[in-house]
């Protein structure tokens, strides 16, 4: 097959994704030789659609910081559809969850559950025009990468890697997927590994899989359909938003399904089985059926969820299904990061959808990767380093509290709230002090926010165990010591975006 000759680069992204493509455009902005390798075409399929507060305050961060403009779109609804009409995404005004369980009398066909027992709604934002969004992976990537593009960034799909030396400066052995199969040694100082589960670094570097730790334990089965039906709340005039303008979580006795409602009438859609191990869970058992969307899912006992179902359909993209016999995965052990290698968290772990984190968790290792290669800041990298670790476990952490309170909404509505206050505390932050290198993402290393977090999970727990309400006053004081908007303090369970 031919062989090309060797090309050097400052930086090589490994891994096209969000995370990668930011970190790359972010170096060549600031003047550094980057390319960017995937094993895949885009436009491709990939869910991690639903964006945050802290990604779009990250984004925009970083648009200014660095100058690239074109990025600036992807930070509020509104911009959005003012600049990237013809690209797909959709509104997301905050987070909204109802109960269809069993005994709760809340799933029959009409309107979706409107008791404050059954539903909760969370504002991330004051309006529809600063709304976050929902991406469809497949144009938001090819758009990030098309950025890349414009700013130098040398773009490489369709590429395996075949060899890699075991230290900078790094000679990867790379091969077009291609008729002819042409390979190259490409060369570098810094290595990036942006290719998350995949862990196409990590795992030649060392590192091993350490999955059966984490606490979290779930599995999944997805994609994106078409003309769903549209349900409506019994009470809209008293919502803090649109219901449906959200991530939509609908709750079930093992689970929940996701709904990610787009701009041009698909939904991307997906089953969360709560498992306990990699190997023993419910996709495994379940086999796929194309036609039949409320099967696939796992809805076929809850008479709402199928009337939902009862015109869709699969959409052309990826028109089939996707599942995932264990969602989270972990890296660990291996070589310890420097300046010459560095990896997203989100390479590092998965942790799960509940809380939509996972872009934010790319987006902002992006950042911090880009300001430690260009301040060649040597003695940070531990740092960076240990605040992924803390990320990890306090995600893992909070996120299987969450499931553990799973057959009690209250104590399932607290435990979000808990999350709530993590992620609107990391946000006062950003918006009072910018980007700081030193700040862990939901400030995870901050000592204060372990101890409230502490004294929270111990009170959600003891409620589970004694079988009794939660201390209310006392969850709230634990509370405010994280973020100082109120939470956990209305009857109706609906909370309007009360700053920023």
């Amino acid at each position: 097959m031919p062989q090309l000759g060797r090309r050097h680069f400052d930086v090589i992204v490994v891994g096209a994704g969000p995370g990668g493509s930011l970190t790359a455009m972010q170096l060549a902005r600031r003047g550094r030789k980057v390319a960017i390798l995937d094993r895949t075409h885009f436009p491709r399929f990939a869910v991690g659609e639903s964006s945050t507060p802290i990604a779009s305050r990250t984004i925009e961060q970083i648009s200014i910081d660095f100058g690239i403009d074109e990025l600036a779109p992807l930070t509020r609804w509104g911009k959005w559809r003012e600049s990237l009409a013809p690209m797909t995404g959709g509104l997301k005004r905050g987070f909204t969850y109802y109960d269809h369980r069993p005994g709760s009398g809340s799933d029959t066909p009409g309107n979706w559950p409107a008791e404050p027992a059954t539903r909760l709604l969370v504002a991330a934002s004051a309006s529809d025009a600063d709304g976050d969004s929902h991406w469809v992976r497949a144009e938001v990537d090819q758009y990030l990468l098309e950025i890349c593009r414009c700013h130098g960034v040398d773009v490489r799909l369709g590429v395996t890697l075949e060899q890699l030396s075991p230290q900078s400066p790094w000679h990867i052995g790379v091969r077009q997927d291609s008729v002819d199969g042409v390979t190259e040694t490409l060369t570098c100082d810094t290595l990036v590994d942006a290719s998350g589960r995949a862990g196409a670094i990590l795992r030649r570097l060392g590192y091993h899989d350490t999955t059966d730790s984490m606490l979290t334990k779930t599995a999944a089965r997805f994609t994106h359909i078409m003309n769903t039906t549209v349900c409506d709340d019994s009470d809209p005039g008293t919502l803090p938003y649109q219901a449906n303008n959200a991530a939509v979580h609908h709750l079930l006795h093992d689970g929940w399904v996701w709904e990610l409602p787009m701009s041009d009438g698909r939904s991307s859609v997906g089953r969360v089985w709560q498992g306990p191990g990699t190997t023993d869970n419910p996709v495994a058992a379940l086999p796929t059926m194309t036609d039949n969307l409320a099967g696939n899912l796992d809805v076929m006992s809850y008479p709402h969820l199928r009337d939902w179902l009862r015109s869709a359909r699969l959409a052309d993209s990826p028109g089939h299904w996707r599942q995932a016999p264990r969602i989270q995965h972990r890296w660990g052990g291996g070589r310890e990061m420097s300046l010459s290698f560095l990896a997203l968290p989100t390479t590092f772990a998965t942790i799960d959808p509940l809380h939509s984190t996972g872009l934010a968790h790319a987006i902002t290792g992006a950042q911090r990767i880009s300001d430690l290669i260009v301040r060649e800041a040597v003695s940070d990298v531990a740092r960076y380093g240990h605040q992924i670790d803390s990320e990890i476990e306090l995600l893992d952490r909070v996120i299987s509290l969450a499931y553990r309170g799973w057959a009690r909404c209250d104590l399932f509505f607290d435990a979000c709230m808990l999350y709530f206050a993590l992620a609107i505390g990391d946000e006062e932050d950003r918006i009072s002090g910018g980007f700081d290198p030193a700040r862990s993402t939901w400030r995870a290393t901050d000592p204060h926010v372990q101890s409230a977090l502490t004294g929270a999970e111990a009170i959600l727990m003891d409620a589970l165990r004694s079988d009794r309400p939660v201390e209310r006053t006392a969850f709230r004081r634990e509370l405010a010591k994280i973020c100082s908007v109120p939470l956990a303090c209305r009857d109706d369970n609906l909370y309007a975006y009360t700053f920023g």
